[in-house]
């Protein structure tokens, strides 16, 4: 079980996990997950076309809800989730999601990505996360999709063989802030800097409507110290971020899950 009392003001655990080895090994979700999660997810569990989606998005889901349930002190399938009002549109339907029940001040924010997921908790404030397992793309063509001309600018200055890595770190740091306001990809990526010649933790600048204008973030993995904002070599098999808001902010904790979670 989780300790809550060990998550000060401000910090965050940040858990991450893998599913992949479950949807290899399965045609169909365990029960034991299935047993966990609530009928919307089950219902939305059985509308994968592939088995091995459906089985990883069990196994993230009810992996998220144990880790929540130890600091919630109550069963996992008890938990229940809603959503928080967009900051832009003022709709409920994409803004942040939070816990319902029970009442808390726990905020968390799940991302997920080629069967790696990352949950972010924290205490009374907002909270966004991003991962992402790289893939060959056309770094060229999706920076001007989603990049500041300044960023632009910067990642065609550096040699070709880092822009990749770099692009990601532009994307996730984005992602994370804007997935704490709660607007995810609705926002514009283009009008939010995310410093790629800093190794991070950075502060960025980015207003929403009863949030915050800046925003601690920090790169995961990072290195023995999650403070500290050093690159990994090699190149690790996830990248990821979290935001939180920049007054008050503690340090991000990067948590293992399997250990807590067994195969789950």
């Amino acid at each position: 079980m989780v300790d809550p009392g060990g998550l000060g003001r401000g910090e965050v655990h940040a858990w991450h996990g893998h599913a992949d080895a479950a949807a290899n090994a399965a045609a169909q979700p365990r029960e034991s997950d299935l047993a966990t999660l609530s009928a919307q997810e089950r219902a939305r569990c059985r509308r994968f076309v592939r088995p091995a989606d459906s089985v990883r998005f069990a196994a993230i889901h009810a992996a998220v809800r144990r880790v929540l349930a130890g600091y919630l002190d109550v069963e996992p399938a008890a938990i229940q989730f809603g959503r928080s009002r967009c900051c832009e549109c003022g709709q409920a339907e994409h803004g942040p999601p939070r816990i319902d029940w029970p009442a808390t001040g726990i905020s968390c924010n799940l991302s997920g990505s080629a069967g790696h997921w990352l949950l972010a908790v924290t205490r009374d404030r907002r909270i966004g996360a991003d991962i992402e397992v790289p893939r060959d793309l056309d770094v060229g063509q999706m920076a001007g999709a989603s990049l500041t001309a300044a960023e632009q600018d910067y990642l065609r200055s550096q040699p070709e063989a880092g822009r990749l890595r770099l692009f990601y770190r532009c994307w996730t740091r984005k992602e994370a802030v804007l997935k704490a306001c709660g607007v995810g990809l609705a926002g514009s990526l283009r009008k939010l800097d995310a410093a790629p010649a800093h190794t991070g933790p950075v502060e960025l600048t980015h207003s929403c409507r009863g949030g915050p204008g800046r925003w601690a973030v920090q790169d995961l993995p990072a290195g023995d110290d999650a403070g500290a904002g050093h690159d990994l070599t090699p190149e690790p098999c996830w990248l990821g971020a979290v935001a939180q808001p920049a007054a008050g902010a503690g340090r991000v904790w990067l948590l293992d899950a399997a250990p807590l979670l067994g195969s789950a």
